[in-house]
Formats: structure tokens, C-alpha cells, sequence
């Protein structure tokens, strides 16, 4: 869903135009080769972005990204993955306007990168069609993966108490007390304190 087809063909045609590189196969490649990596640093900075607003302003759904546990974890769900296809929109406006203004430059380098292809058209479109976008999305999943799963300080963010050892105020922490703590402590141990008033 990130490098849909649908995106690049206008964006191919459009940016091509403008350019002077007439290889629509290679004006692809290139448009993935942008949007991996262009895209990929736009993605990270938008999410950097998100966690620091979402600590700043306690927005519990966006604080701990990947972690949807507790009674509200459908919207905690709903509510990061709405953030991410709103980054992933901007950033795509973004790489737009930006191939569009670089029309020129990205084409000389097209030229430059796919020219070894020319001599066999049916590889070349073997190869930006499958080979380098299939690279290029396990490069991209990879990296964004590692900013978008649950760390270890997010594990049970959203459960209540879960590790069982909150002390409330009904005095349910005395089960965490030691024995040898219960026999010094007077309150627990009703013979050290007969001793104590008899002495």
C-alpha cells in the first residue's frame, strides 16, 4: 500500500514531461528509488514528530506506537494507523512536487543508472517491475518497522497494573510484605506486642 502503482504511473508520465529522459521503465525505477528513500526519511521524521506531540500533550493512543492492549486498544489501533496514512499522504505530496521541481537532475541520473538496460528492453522492465521494487520494499519495511513496532519500555503500556504489584489504598500491598517483615512489625505479629506491653 505504501508504492502503489496507481501513484507512480501519473507521477511517471507527469515527471517525464518535464524531463528529458524519454525511458518510461526507467522514470519508474527512479520514482521508487525516490519514494524509498526520500520517503523513508520524511516517514521517520513525521513519526519522531508525532511521539514528541503525543508526550508533550499526553496523547495516550500515540504515546507507545504498537500497542494496542487494555480496554481501549481498537482506538489506541485505529488511531496510529490513521496517524501513519496521514503521514504517508504528506510525504507523498511532498516527493511529488519535489520530482517535479528535480525533473531534470533525476532524469540525467536515470539516464546514467539504467543505460547498462538498454540492450535488453524485456530485462529492464524485469527488473524495475519486480527485482528493484521488491529490494527497495524490504530495505523500506524494515527500517519503518523498527519505528513503528512496540519497544520494550511500551510492552503493557495501556494494561492496568500489569505486573500485580500496585499498592492501592485498601491496603492489598500487605501481601507483599515478608514474613520476617510481618514478625518485627507490631501491627502483624500481636505476640511481639504483647511481649512489648508486658515488658
Amino acid at each position: 500500500l505504501v508504492h502503489q502503482p496507481s501513484l507512480h504511473t501519473p507521477l511517471t508520465y507527469h515527471v517525464a514531461a518535464g524531463g528529458t529522459l524519454n525511458d518510461q521503465c526507467a522514470w519508474y525505477g527512479i520514482c521508487y528509488l525516490v519514494d524509498t528513500t526520500m520517503g523513508l526519511v520524511l516517514a521517520v521524521w513525521f513519526l519522531k514528530a508525532v511521539d514528541i506531540l503525543a508526550n508533550r500533550y499526553d496523547w495516550v493512543s500515540l504515546k507507545h506506537n504498537g500497542v494496542y492492549e487494555g480496554p481501549g486498544g481498537l482506538i489506541h489501533w485505529f488511531n496510529q494507523v490513521l496517524v501513519w496514512i496521514i503521514i504517508q499522504s504528506v510525504a507523498k505530496v511532498i516527493i511529488y512536487y519535489t520530482m517535479v521541481f528535480f525533473a531534470e537532475p533525476l532524469a540525467f541520473f536515470g539516464g546514467i543508472l539504467f543505460e547498462p538496460f538498454q540492450v535488453n528492453i524485456r530485462f529492464e522492465l524485469l527488473f524495475v517491475m519486480i527485482f528493484f521494487p521488491g529490494f527497495l520494499n524490504v530495505i523500506y519495511f524494515w527500517i519503518a518497522d523498527h519505528f513503528l513496532k512496540a519497544g520494550a519500555e511500551h510492552t503493557s503500556a495501556h494494561e492496568d497494573d500489569p505486573d500485580g504489584t500496585a499498592i492501592d489504598s485498601d491496603g492489598k500491598g500487605e501481601n507483599l510484605l515478608s514474613e520476617e517483615d510481618k514478625q518485627e512489625d507490631p501491627e502483624h505479629n500481636p505476640s511481639s506486642w504483647t511481649n512489648t506491653r508486658m515488658a
